[in-house]
This record gives structure tokens, C-alpha cells and sequence, in this order.
């Protein structure tokens, strides 16, 4: 059980209202920003942000390891982050072949993994 560890399991905002969640949850949500309709393997870009709804730091000390993409439980893409000199908001160009909802994972190394809400697509 993984009372009140951020290192045990994965992350995530107890509510999907902005004005709900806590500065360490907006901090640390990797939002995805993705169109709601692509073409079937057709590439489009896909772009994660950690920090959108509340700066985190990107110090020495403090900052996000990692960004991962999936659609569903399928690994797409991931970007290894360095502190200062990179910015957690990364752009990734994929292409589905069927509907699953897009999800994104990223590492803080103070804070543990955190993930986003699902972006559902619909792939026509």
C-alpha cells in the first residue's frame, strides 16, 4: 500500500477540475495537448507539457527526468530531460491505427511519476 508515497506506484490529480487540485498536482499533471479526430496512420503531433497549469521547477535539485507517451497501455515515445538546459514540454509526431485514449507519464525526481488525464482520439 502506498499511503502518502510519491515514490510507490504512479501519480495522478484527484480531480480533473483545475480549481480542485493541489499545487502539487498542477505542478506535476502532464497535460496533453493532441487534435480529437486523426486519420487512420496518418502522422499528427502530439505535445506534452508538464508545468502548464503551475511552473515547476526545472533546477539542478528539482526538475522533470522524463516524459513517456502511450495510447492505452501501447508505448509510443519517450524524451529524457536534463535540468535548466531542457524544457518539460516536448512535441511527439505519431500515427494511430485504432482508438485508445492517449496518456502521458513523466518523473520528477523529487515528487516520483505522474500522469495525465486521458486525451481520447477518435481515428477515423
Amino acid at each position: 500500500m502506498c499511503n502518502n508515497d510519491l515514490f510507490c506506484g504512479v501519480n495522478s490529480a484527484q480531480s480533473t477540475d483545475i480549481a480542485g487540485m493541489s499545487d502539487l498536482e498542477k505542478k506535476h499533471t502532464p497535460v496533453i495537448e493532441a487534435p480529437g479526430t486523426v486519420k487512420k496512420e496518418e502522422a499528427f503531433v502530439v505535445t506534452v507539457e508538464v508545468g502548464k497549469l503551475l511552473t515547476h521547477p526545472n533546477e539542478n535539485g528539482h526538475y522533470i527526468e522524463w516524459i513517456e507517451l502511450y495510447s492505452g497501455d501501447t508505448f509510443l515515445a519517450r524524451t529524457d530531460l536534463v535540468p535548466r538546459l531542457t524544457s518539460p514540454k516536448v512535441s511527439f509526431k505519431v500515427a494511430l491505427d485504432h482508438e485508445h485514449a492517449l496518456m502521458a507519464k513523466t518523473r520528477c525526481n523529487m515528487h516520483g511519476v505522474w500522469q495525465s488525464f486521458p486525451h481520447q482520439i477518435t481515428v477515423e
